[in-house]
């Protein structure tokens, strides 16, 4: 177990719209613990990515924003946006999708990872490019590519720069959404096992978003299912993987190619997320579910326990809803 570091409540993320109100995040409940891995899955659209962003309060105007991200015991949304602004770099980083090829292609990488040391860190130029180099040998970068271009990178390089910008002023957690996309298989293990050296080399919190599961489920301790707006699914890398509860866990886990299946294609899931302006009563997913019964058109999309570890919200879970302490 991982003393808390973390602490999402009844996350809601709205989007007001000419079409309606989009509803990205609808209610999430979510812990990270202190040196924890936490892998949030699901399909394109299920609302991980804009948790991540309003972890780091990077939303766009039109975003509502509710409920409580409790870390280290202070209440992040009561922060005014100076305050904000004292955590969301420093404390909390976030290597952006993509962030690999957002790098300024005029500007070597040294000089790109010396910047925010400078703006954050209050270090002088000399300084800050000293730290930098030293950075980014810490992710791999040698002395002489760091005097590099972007362009004259590979992409697996290129994010490597990425997550030394993100971890220069030591963040106590780094939020990291699909830092493999668009690299090689190789690669993606190199970035995989360099985000898990960093974890046990400063005792770094990671939430590791990704749609790919099987991935996730090389580094990560616990992994969380997101569909529709909502955590589906919570538990240990193992608990998830080996028995996993929800029909949508099951149906992404057997999606996932098997050497044991060569040649065969792997079973997609039946249908398309549904509309997140008018999402189905009950439980989301109800309309894609192979098992679906009369009792989840009302279901209230409860987490139910399993273990002390591993809770699922399904109606054919049973166990013992956990239900929301009234605020």
């Amino acid at each position: 177990m991982f003393l808390s570091l973390l602490d999402i409540e009844n996350l809601k993320v709205y989007f007001a719209t000419r079409a309606g109100i989009v509803r990205a995040v609808d209610g999430v409940d979510l812990n990270v613990g202190i040196g924890e891995v936490l892998g949030l899955a699901g399909e394109s659209g299920s609302g991980k990515t804009t948790l991540g962003y309003a972890l780091m309060r990077v939303l766009p105007r039109n975003a509502k924003l509710d409920g409580r991200i409790i870390f280290e015991g202070r209440d992040l949304l009561s922060f005014s946006a100076t305050e904000f602004n004292r955590v969301r770099g420093r404390e909390i980083a976030m290597v952006f999708q993509g962030s690999m090829n957002s790098l300024n292609p005029v500007v070597r990488v040294e000089d790109q990872v010396a910047e925010p040391l400078i703006l954050h860190g209050g270090l002088s130029e000399d300084e800050a490019k000293k730290r930098a180099r030293e950075l980014l040998a810490e992710v791999g970068v040698s002395e002489d590519k760091a005097k590099s271009y972007p362009h004259e990178l590979s992409g697996g390089l290129k994010q490597r720069v990425a997550i030394a910008m993100a971890i220069s002023t030591r963040p106590k957690l780094l939020i990291a959404d699909e830092p493999t996309t668009a690299l090689d298989v190789v690669t993606q293990a190199q970035i995989l096992r360099l985000i898990s050296e960093l974890r046990d080399r400063f005792g770094l919190s990671v939430i590791m978003i990704s749609h790919d599961l099987s991935l996730l489920s090389e580094v990560c301790d616990r992994l969380a299912i997101m569909y529709a707006g909502k955590i589906v699914e919570v538990g240990s890398k193992v608990e998830v993987v080996n028995t996993p509860e929800h029909p949508y866990t099951q149906a992404l886990l057997a999606s996932i190619p098997s050497v044991e299946r060569v040649g065969v294609d792997s079973p997609s899931i039946p249908g398309e997320p549904p509309d997140p302006i008018n999402p189905p009563s009950g439980c989301r997913f109800m309309p894609r579910c192979a098992y679906a019964r009369s009792e989840c058109k009302e279901f209230n999309g409860y987490l139910y326990e399993l273990s002390s570890t591993h809770r699922a919200a399904c109606v054919l879970v049973g166990g013992k809803p956990i239900e929301r302490v009234p605020r």
